[in-house]
């Protein structure tokens, strides 16, 4: 499974880029010898060590920001949905008509969840793929992630999409619940400061 090999690149390059160059091999040493040959069970096994050493050893807040950084999939200013925001915002003057706009387009669109909401300000987003992680890396190799940690790289893959909206804005984001958190779905909320 060649997502494990190529998660643990990107885990090493943001370890060394926030903690400084040589930290990913002293972090990740003995978990670093990926093949891209894993099983999706093999892959689960090699996150959860992942995963445990990472919380070990790293602050949190910097871990988060770590993690985020490692989304299998990124927007950027480049991305169509600058285009779609920017066209969804010249018919919504009003921020809160913008946001339950937003919300309206991106449900049902996988990248955000199976479905997306505007809820008192906040925008919620429900992966909803029923009792297990729809993480790339470990698809189909375990049921629960080993702790929200993990989910911080989905995190990731949303913010980079929701920080398009109000690019002016600061873009913040609550794990509200998670396979990891012993939820019965993953819920993300957004919200703009």
């Amino acid at each position: 499974m060649d997502n494990a090999k190529k998660h643990c690149e990107k885990l090493k390059k943001y370890i060394n880029q926030y903690l400084g160059k040589g930290q990913a091999d002293e972090i990740l040493s003995g978990l670093d010898e990926l093949t891209g040959e894993e099983t999706p069970e093999q892959c689960a096994v090699w996150a959860c060590k992942v995963n445990e050493r990472l919380e070990k050893q790293i602050d949190s807040d910097i871990l988060i920001q770590i993690r985020e950084e490692c989304a299998c999939i990124k927007a950027n200013k480049y991305s169509p949905y600058v285009k779609y925001f920017k066209e969804i915002r010249e018919k919504n003057d009003n921020d809160e008509d913008y946001l339950k706009a937003i919300a309206e387009f991106l449900n049902g669109r996988g990248r955000c969840g199976k479905k997306v909401e505007y809820i008192d300000g906040k925008i919620f987003s429900h992966f909803e793929f029923g009792n297990s992680c729809v993480c790339y890396v470990i698809k189909g190799g375990w049921q629960k992630p080993p702790s929200k940690t993990w989910c911080r790289c989905c995190e990731g893959t949303l913010m980079s999409i929701y920080k398009l909206v109000f690019p002016e804005k600061k873009c913040n984001m609550d794990i509200v619940e998670s396979f990891a958190t012993d939820g019965k779905d993953c819920v993300f909320s957004t919200w703009y400061t």
